[in-house]
């Protein structure tokens, strides 16, 4: 078993956007990934939570979804790096790029394009029954698209935001510097909608 929040230096980065190990380690908390299970990351942009996520499901599959050739290329580079051979990339736009997805056990979505409710009804469609959707938000908007897209779906939402201030020494001095702060949202399947 590894643990989760590998140090931001450890990944292969370029000028795509990454999350920070403190976001994803809480991510993976509430992902509960287990060994065997069948992963999709939407919005992978540099792979950092599909190498955990592959980490975890070291038995199982994670599958990569991202638009950006360079975020593609990144997560490939990271990939072979840490080892993680159940790691499957596919370049693309969700929702259409889901279309040749198995059955899914956990669903991370970092990023939607403005395609949250297409991205949710495909999911929805994935989704075993008691699976998970983990979501991550840095926006306000974001944030209540969320909660709105969830109302009346079956599935028992659940989120809270997280302010992860870094030490940062100045001199004699460690200031507080700031990450911006996320909301992370968790969201089980249920039997029927709630």
């Amino acid at each position: 078993m590894y643990n989760f929040g590998i140090n931001d230096e450890e990944f292969i980065r370029g000028k795509v956007p990454m999350t920070k190990a403190e976001i994803r380690a809480m991510v993976m908390v509430k992902a509960k990934i287990r060994p065997e299970d069948t992963v999709a990351d939407i919005g992978a942009g540099t792979g950092s939570i599909s190498i955990e996520a592959a980490l975890a499901a070291f038995n199982g599959n994670v599958y990569s979804i991202e638009r950006n050739p360079d975020g593609i290329q990144l997560i490939r580079e990271n990939a072979n790096k840490f080892g993680c051979e159940n790691i499957h990339t596919i370049t693309g736009t969700a929702p259409e790029a889901m279309d040749e997805l198995p059955p899914l056990d956990v669903i991370i979505i970092g990023g939607s394009s403005g395609n949250m409710h297409e991205i949710l009804d495909r999911c929805e469609a994935l989704l075993k029954k008691g699976g998970r959707i983990i979501l991550t938000a840095v926006t306000a908007e974001t944030t209540g698209e969320i909660v709105r897209e969830f109302d009346g779906r079956a599935f028992r939402l659940e989120g809270f935001q997280m302010q992860i201030n870094r030490l940062k020494k100045l001199g004699h001095y460690h200031l507080y510097n700031p990450l911006s702060p996320v909301f992370i949202f968790t969201a089980e399947k249920v039997e029927e909608e709630l």
